[in-house]
């Protein structure tokens, strides 16, 4: 799988690529929404799943997954945050995200979700 780790945190992006090494899924890294917007228009084929973190500088999570769904893309987006209000996880699964993951997390959590949509 194809993934796209969106996330202002580089011990957050070292993390997933720990979790990520000899998965036989190949990861691209994103440090903001603006950055990540550009990668997905230039090429929205290259990706089957995006990692996208909440509280980011620039555009949140929330603020990319609304772009998304307006540009229509329909990779699967799996939410990572530390937010862990029902009304907030409700709102981006009503946005379009397919799954949430809780920050912190560990290498199970984030191989269980990751095989969940592929």
């Amino acid at each position: 799988m194809r993934i796209l780790s969106i996330d202002d945190s580089k011990s957050v992006h070292a993390f997933i690529v720990l979790c990520l090494e000899n998965s036989g899924h190949s990861l691209q890294l994103a440090n903001n929404g603006n950055q990540a917007l550009e990668i997905i228009t230039a090429s929205p084929d290259n990706f089957d799943l995006i990692l996208l973190d909440w509280e980011m500088p620039g555009l949140t999570g929330p603020e990319v997954l609304e772009q998304l769904m307006k540009m229509k893309i329909t990779i699967p987006v799996i939410m990572v945050t530390t937010k862990n209000n029902p009304e907030d996880i409700s709102r981006v699964l009503d946005i379009g995200a397919r799954e949430y993951i809780m920050k912190p997390f560990t290498k199970d959590i984030l191989l269980e979700k990751i095989q969940s949509l592929g």
